[in-house]
């Protein structure tokens, strides 16, 4: 009995002295891990309730709990890139309009966390003067996420793509591709970890709708968490 409790106490030192606490952050009651910062499956939940009580039983639900996660993770992510650039929250904000999108009902707080994320992005884009060089990889990750969501006419080449690419677009690929590297530098030193069961997880910078299935898909995203990290146990 002795030995196992003096083996448990050097497992506990071990994880608090790893670099950022990274093994230690497993609990199956956390959802994602942002620096100090905790999403718990208690808060995911909550959101989930508040949309599904929002619809009333309409319809069925039009998001996932990866979503909830998603845009927790990204609506603290981008306040932290906004306090960098200085950059506030614009007043009136068009929850109608994203609610529309999102075929939620305007008072769910998803809808209000979607649409603060997405204000306060315009607001870091609009802060950054000077526009991102916009890479081959860049370039053919937009172009395989406009085909897989047939956006492109049929037969479209990657270099015919490049070369027709309207100036509108490319200033807006740019100031997306912006704000996509300044939340990878606020992000790294964080040690972002999300919970297993929600990866793959990435936050979209341009996001369009498909007009066939009318869902929202990015053309210009991070991956966020680490799916290399130690596994949270999965209690669902």
């Amino acid at each position: 009995m002795q030995r196992s409790r003096r083996l448990a106490s050097m497992a506990v030192v071990a994880c608090v002295a790893v670099t950022g606490l990274s093994a230690c952050r497993s609990e199956s009651s956390v959802a994602a891990y942002i620096g100090d910062t905790r999403i718990t499956e208690t808060r995911v939940q909550a959101v989930w309730d508040d949309a599904q009580t929002a619809l009333n039983g309409a319809t069925a639900m039009p998001i996932t709990r990866t979503d909830v996660v998603n845009v927790l993770v990204g609506a603290d992510l981008m306040k932290r890139v906004a306090a960098r650039h200085q950059a506030e929250m614009p007043p009136n904000l068009p929850f109608d309009e994203f609610a529309t999108r999102l075929r939620l009902p305007a008072k769910a707080e998803y809808v209000r966390l979607y649409t603060q994320y997405y204000a306060l992005l315009y607001a870091v884009e609009q802060s950054i003067t000077a526009p991102a060089a916009l890479t081959d990889a860049d370039l053919q990750d937009a172009f395989q996420r406009l085909n897989a969501n047939n956006a492109l006419q049929e037969g479209t080449t990657f270099d015919a793509f490049k070369s027709t690419l309207p100036a509108a677009v490319t200033k807006d690929l740019q100031s997306a591709v912006a704000a996509r590297n300044e939340v990878h530098e606020v992000a790294g030193p964080l040690d972002v970890t999300v919970n297993p069961r929600y990866l793959p997880l990435e936050l979209g910078f341009y996001g369009l709708q498909n007009q066939r299935t009318k869902s929202v898909y990015q053309i210009v995203a991070a991956p966020v968490g680490d799916d290399s990290a130690v596994p949270v146990s999965d209690v669902s």
